[in-house]
């Protein structure tokens, strides 16, 4: 038997910016939104959007601050998918692909923990890209920065967020500072 490993090569990835939306940010907590932009690892352009609302199902524990901060509100997650489903399909979206983010260890976090939940195993490349780590670099220096959250660099690169701390508004404003950040 020929168990080939698949060599990737870096160079032939596309990136994909995601975001996710918790019920508050410990441990217990769970995944309630997630959201991919991909983009050509070539030149940058979008290729895909995908986003989805995942039921919770313990809502009991849930942060109300947490809930207030991402839009939760039962009407809105009625047609929400299971938690398995909604990770098959980020599966499927986020296959050979670097993932950014901002703050990717957060969202890091919450994918992985529920993707062990299933035994389901990463289709993305194991090393990613972080926009907070790019903009530590390159504008920490600058008295417009507290703490270099994703709005501050939205805000400072004339980016209009239309709904923050929604997972598809983030994973595009994550999409569109990553570009100012990379003109710097």
């Amino acid at each position: 038997m020929n168990n080939q490993i698949k060599k990737i090569s870096i160079k032939d990835l596309d990136l994909a910016f995601i975001d996710t939306e918790t019920t508050g940010v410990e441990p217990r907590h769970e995944l309630i939104e997630l959201a991919v932009v991909r983009v050509s690892g070539y030149n940058f352009s979008v290729l895909e959007e995908w986003e989805a609302k995942i039921k919770p199902r313990h809502i009991e524990l849930a942060n109300p601050e947490a809930l207030k901060i991402n839009h939760y509100n039962k009407e809105d997650w009625k047609g929400a998918l299971d938690l398995e489903t909604a990770l098959k399909i980020f599966l499927e979206k986020t296959a050979d692909v670097i993932l950014v983010g901002h703050n990717l260890v957060f969202d890091w976090f919450y994918i992985h923990k529920a993707l062990a939940e299933f035994d389901l195993k990463p289709t993305f490349y194991y090393k990613s890209l972080d926009t907070f780590s790019l903009g530590w670099q390159k504008l920490r220096h600058l008295p417009e920065f507290n703490n270099l959250s994703l709005s501050e660099m939205a805000n400072y690169f004339g980016i209009i967020q239309e709904k923050p701390h929604s997972a598809l508004d983030d994973a595009r404003t994550t999409y569109k500072v990553f570009l100012k950040l990379l003109e710097i």
